[in-house]
């Protein structure tokens, strides 16, 4: 039966281009609906997650050597939950705040590094996303796709949630509220500060300007294979909302407040020129700084310590 074999290898061939075809159908529709949906302006999203805070619960609350450590949660009447760190003197009154966007894996613990934080507070939010980092298995990273793009669109609304709280404190200075991005919290960081202007002074610290650029060297920095280095870098970009956050246009829209940008001078995560970039993306007034050495981590207290040193240096800077 040399016919009938002949025509069912024939048949086989026109199913699987047909599958093929099918295949790079849907996956070209689906990109090009996530550069479509990624690009949607946010800004009536971001004020109606914001909404009015609804719920304050003071979680923990210390008291050692002067210092007042306090951990917050607010919820707002949209549903939007946020939790925080705030340490500071506690006798202290209408000092100025340092409001920080670390890195996801250290969120409100950043203000365990600053030790004795003086005659100013810390404030460490940590991002509204509570999955694991890394999740194995296709139906776990299915569902930890749209709850991380969530997260990444609640974090700028939350950010003004936590100034509405600030603003009600009677120890906070409203006239001196200084929000710190580094690393991944500086595009979160400049949109919120762009949004808000109740952000008196903005400090960002070892990150881009050109977000699928950045994103392009942490895949080089996990996939040896460089041709899918571009495409990686591209979904990711969209996934993250990156065109939401367009850090030059936010960057820009914070003037006339003072803007701080702090490089790395062997920057190992952060493409070369891009502190430079975000600087002149800036509006004036601006300030360009440099820390010797690579980037920031909490375990490089070395660089934590410079870092430390150029804010006091340019806080009067930041909130003149």
């Amino acid at each position: 039966m040399p016919g009938l074999k002949l025509m069912s290898a024939k048949k086989a061939r026109t199913v699987l281009v047909y599958f093929t075809a099918a295949v790079v159908i849907s996956i070209a529709l689906l990109l090009t609906w996530l550069s479509w949906e990624s690009a949607r302006p946010r800004d009536k999203w971001f004020g109606d997650r914001q909404g009015q805070i609804d719920t304050v619960v003071v979680e923990e609350s210390s008291l050692e050597e002067g210092q007042l450590s306090e951990t917050v949660s607010l919820k707002s009447d949209s549903g939007l939950e946020v939790s925080f760190r705030v340490v500071r003197e506690a006798s202290a009154s209408a000092v100025p705040v340092l409001l920080v966007l670390g890195g996801h894996q250290t969120g409100s613990d950043a203000v365990d590094l600053f030790g004795d934080v003086g005659h100013r507070a810390v404030v460490g939010m940590d991002y509204p996303y509570d999955e694991p980092d890394e999740a194995n298995g296709v139906l776990r990273i299915a569902r930890t796709i749209p709850r991380a793009r969530r997260a990444i669109l609640d974090t700028v609304p939350s950010v003004s949630l936590i100034m509405d709280w600030l603003v009600k404190e009677a120890w906070v200075d409203r006239d001196k509220i200084v929000i710190v991005g580094a690393s991944l919290g500086v595009p979160f960081a400049a949109a919120a500060a762009a949004r808000d202007p109740r952000i008196t002074g903005v400090m960002l610290v070892h990150g881009a300007v050109d977000i699928r650029l950045w994103l392009q060297v942490q895949v080089a920095r996990r996939i040896e294979t460089q041709f899918l280095h571009y495409p990686l870098a591209k979904i990711l970009y969209w996934l993250a909302y990156g065109p939401v956050f367009d850090t030059s246009k936010h960057i820009a829209a914070v003037s006339p407040r003072p803007v701080l940008i702090v490089g790395a001078r062997d920057d190992e995560r952060t493409p070369a020129g891009q502190a430079e970039a975000l600087f002149d993306s800036a509006g004036k007034p601006k300030r360009l700084r440099y820390t010797e050495g690579q980037h920031v981590q909490p375990d490089r207290n070395t660089i934590v310590a410079e870092l430390f040193r150029i804010a006091d240096e340019e806080m009067p800077f930041l909130t003149q």
